[in-house]
């Protein structure tokens, strides 16, 4: 089904919502824009350009690129200093805080319309849930849209609920965070009819302290939930901790564990059948039937970098999980179970898990030792596993043949990997994302010729 043109706010509206100073006023104050955007090389035409202040840019310095794309208007915290006299300018005290009012009173237009909105958080398995949630809805026949990628910050989420449409049936928002107070920040944005909470596990440990820590900034999204809403977690005990639960009275509290029409899911691992019975959970609640539900999970495809099984049919190759996006110490564990699942010669290809504190030297002693324990080959990338396990009483299992140790990534070392692999072998790829250990694969095609 086709619709009309996205239209946003008018001008007016915008000055209104964020408390804006004209400097240059609109002529069209009462015409709709196309869009907000905050990257003036991706703007479409017909939308309002927020000059963002980052800590590695500043969007003023790039508005005139916006105007050369054709905004409508751009806002700004002070007057840029190269603009065309054609630009309508509207000043605000904050640019993110303007960009996030925007996304709220858009959130109530999607409440008016009927769009239901779904916020998914947790320390893993946030995008996977995601992307089964929007297969499952759309094989109901549903139409909606989802977070891009993981568009689950600060900037992410109000960009996602801005580019929803009053009239889809749903929107698939992704809450992150990496410091306590951002998932009730956000939350108090989305205000989500849905919440999914996937799992808990030890993330950003240097800001959250401990799992206690965790869960309580993981459950802040409930508090947040609309009234007449659900909240949808795991079975206790699937959570390495009690959960602190303070729903709203008008909010439904429901867990859910592994789900029988999950085990035909075509994805590896425990975890990801945990994460299509949150998402058949959810479908259930926009009224699928089971029949639809089975069929969707059977066909279900992954999420980009989140287990993607490479080369299978490939003979001279080894197979690869590809599940390289992000890493911590819960989901190392469970990448390296659904690895131990796999037949034949296994080889664990891992690096740093950031963000852990003062623990993080025991956290990539212990993930060594269950890597050792698991896989015929352990090959350990970063400056992280390397301190950890020069240590003494490392103690990881196995001699110079069962492990390498590299800190520090170069093609070399890219080279040398590959050429410990053999056709045949069950290769897992697993680190934090500035680790980016997908860069192996074209090394590996490369040397697979």
């Amino acid at each position: 089904m086709s619709h009309p043109r996205h239209r946003l706010f008018t001008p007016a509206e915008i000055a209104a919502v964020t408390a804006g100073r004209w400097l240059r006023s609109s002529p069209r104050l009462a015409e709709p824009i196309a869009g907000i955007g905050i990257d003036s090389r991706t703007l479409a035409p017909g939308e309002a350009y927020v000059a963002i202040v980052g800590e590695r840019f500043d969007g003023h310095d790039f508005v005139s690129a916006a105007a050369g794309a054709g905004a409508a208007l751009a806002l700004v915290e002070r007057a840029p200093a190269q603009a065309p006299a054609s630009l309508p300018l509207l000043q605000v005290g904050s640019c993110v805080a303007a960009l996030q009012a925007l996304a709220a009173a858009w959130r109530e237009r999607l409440h008016a319309g009927g769009c239901r909105v779904v916020g998914i958080c947790g320390s893993n398995g946030k995008t996977t849930t995601r992307h089964l949630i929007h297969q499952l809805l759309h094989a109901g026949g549903l139409a909606g849209s989802q977070s891009p990628k993981s568009f689950n910050n600060h900037l992410g989420v109000p960009l996602t609920l801005l580019t929803a449409r009053p009239e889809h049936a749903y929107l698939l928002c992704e809450i992150g965070t990496n410091h306590p107070g951002e998932i009730a920040a956000l939350g108090a944005i989305v205000r989500p009819d849905i919440a999914v909470l996937t799992s808990l596990g030890e993330e950003h440990l240097e800001f959250f302290g401990d799992l206690q820590g965790v869960a309580r900034e993981e459950a802040a999204l409930i508090e947040c939930v609309a009234p007449g809403g659900t909240a949808l977690v795991p079975a206790e005990g699937r959570l390495p901790v009690a959960l602190p639960l303070s729903a709203p009275s008008a909010v439904t509290l429901r867990r859910f564990d592994l789900d029988p029409l999950a085990q035909a899911l075509p994805l590896p691992g425990e975890h990801n059948r945990l994460n299509a019975s949150a998402a058949a959970a959810v479908a259930r609640l926009f009224g699928i039937h089971d029949v639809c539900i089975a069929a969707a999970i059977r066909s279900a495809s992954h999420a980009p970098l989140r287990g993607e099984v490479l080369f299978a049919d490939d003979p001279a190759r080894p197979t690869v999980i590809n599940d390289a996006y992000n890493a911590n110490p819960s989901s190392m564990r469970a990448a390296l179970a659904m690895l131990a699942a796999h037949p034949g010669r296994r080889v664990a290809v891992l690096a740093d898990m950031l963000e852990l504190g003062e623990g993080a030297a025991q956290a990539h002693r212990e993930i060594a030792d269950l890597a050792c324990a698991t896989a015929d080959l352990c090959l350990f990338v970063g400056p992280l596993f390397a301190e950890a396990l020069a240590q003494p009483g490392a103690g990881i299992g196995g001699g110079a043949d069962r492990f390498e140790i590299h800190s520090v990534w170069s093609d070399a070392v890219a080279v040398a990997i590959c050429r410990r692999l053999l056709a045949g072998d069950t290769v897992l790829l697993k680190g934090s994302r500035s680790m980016a250990l997908e860069r192996l694969l074209p090394v590996l095609e490369w040397a697979s010729r």
